[in-house]
C-alpha cells in the first residue's frame, strides 16, 4: 500500500509542476477543454493500470520460468506505455484544437 501511495503523490507533484510550468497554455483552454483533458488523462492512466495488473498476471499464470516472466513485463509496460502516450496525445489534441500537446524546444 505504501508504494501505491508514493506513486500515486509522485504522480500529482508531477501534474503540479506540469500546471504551473505550463500555466499560459492552460489558461488559453476553455473549461470545457480542461475537464476533456483531465478525463482523458484518467482514462488513459486507468486503462493502462488495469492492463497492467489484470492483464499481466493472467500471461504471468501461464509461464513457470521467472526470467520470462521478467522480460515479458517489461515489455508489456513498454508497450502499454507507448500506446497509452499516443492515444492521449491524439485525444488531446482533438480536445484542445491543436493547442496541447506541446512542442518540446530543440536544442
Amino acid at each position: 500500500m505504501t508504494r501505491l501511495l508514493l506513486i500515486i503523490l509522485i504522480l500529482f507533484a508531477y501534474i503540479l509542476y506540469a500546471a504551473f510550468k505550463h500555466k499560459t497554455t492552460w489558461r488559453q483552454l476553455t473549461v470545457l477543454q480542461l475537464v476533456g483533458v483531465l478525463l482523458t488523462f484518467i482514462a488513459v492512466t486507468g486503462s493502462g493500470a488495469v492492463i497492467l495488473y489484470y492483464g499481466v498476471r493472467s500471461m504471468m499464470a501461464l509461464i513457470d520460468n521467472g526470467f520470462i516472466r521478467i522480460i515479458i513485463q517489461f515489455v508489456t509496460a513498454i508497450i502499454v506505455v507507448i500506446v497509452g502516450t499516443v492515444v492521449f496525445n491524439k485525444a488531446v489534441y482533438k480536445i484542445t484544437n491543436g493547442l496541447l500537446p506541446m512542442e518540446r524546444k530543440r536544442k
